[in-house]
């Protein structure tokens, strides 16, 4: 099934910032279009591998919104590269809401989508009832656990070092998958704030388990030292709406090019024809 790309500009909740968004839309499926609003995760924009998720579901048939938080990618905003947990929140909840007055889009079949990071986001507003998603997806998720800061001079040296001194995501094999997901089109900067890392550890979407109204799929990279797989699997035994599907591979296995792409994407296209058929 084709589908169709085009740009979008979504006022973000702080006036005079919005959101830049690519639309995916199916060319030959019956309207109203169940909608997935996705977004990427720590540090990321979605020029870095989220195209090929969108382009495959909207071949099958789904609208897709995938959108940059506010300081991040091309949306505006300023200090830029700066992670706010409930701004992140709020912009999904903003391209949400965006998604349910568009006439083309069945409002109540909307998708959640997201993955590390914003897979976090995805469990988080997947237990909100005003939110009401059909369904919810994250890949790879941040859950509220990852590997320990080192307890010694850590803290001090986010306060107090110059740009460039001080690394996040630090964990073997994390920076050359991060940069292979990068766009060759789109000259990545890497870089995060120092406060941005002081927002992760107080983080903790598996929480939210108890609450989470919807099905809900975590694709778990059982070999994950960013993302550690415990907390998804916590996830998966403290409700009864959780599907897991664990593959034996490590967190950037699952994106496009990589040894496990295919099995994600392939178990994300089955759990959306199983909740939320075309």
């Amino acid at each position: 099934m084709a589908f169709e790309k085009s740009g979008l500009k979504i006022p973000s909740i702080r006036s005079g910032w919005n959101l830049d968004v690519w639309q995916f839309l199916p060319t030959a499926a019956p309207k109203p279009f169940p909608i997935i609003v996705m977004a990427h995760g720590f540090g990321a924009d979605k020029t870095m591998g989220l195209a090929y998720y969108a382009e495959a579901f909207a071949a099958a048939g789904y609208a897709c919104l995938v959108f940059d938080y506010r300081r991040w990618g091309a949306s505006d905003g300023t200090p830029r590269h700066v992670l706010v947990v409930n701004d992140q929140l709020e912009d999904y909840r903003t391209v949400i809401k965006y998604a349910r007055q568009q006439p083309g889009f069945d409002a109540q079949r909307l998708v959640l989508w997201g993955s590390s990071f914003s897979g976090g986001h995805t469990i988080t507003l997947s237990a909100e009832a005003a939110v009401n998603a059909i369904a919810a997806m994250a890949q790879c998720p941040y859950t509220g656990m990852s590997p320990s800061l080192p307890r010694d001079t850590t803290y001090l040296k986010l306060a107090g070092s110059a740009p460039g001194t001080v690394g996040a995501l630090m964990t073997e094999g994390i920076k050359p998958g991060m940069l292979a997901i990068c766009s060759k089109d789109n000259e990545y900067r890497n870089q995060v704030s120092a406060s941005s890392l002081l927002q992760v550890r107080p983080y903790q979407p598996r929480a939210k388990a108890a609450a989470i109204t919807c099905p809900l799929l975590i694709v778990l990279p059982t070999e994950d030292n960013l993302c550690l797989p415990e907390g998804a699997v916590q996830i998966s035994k403290a409700t009864d709406k959780c599907e897991l599907v664990s593959l034996p591979c490590r967190h950037f296995d699952l994106y496009f090019g990589a040894s496990h792409h295919a099995e994600s994407l392939a178990a994300q296209l089955a759990f959306l024809t199983k909740h939320v058929p075309v």
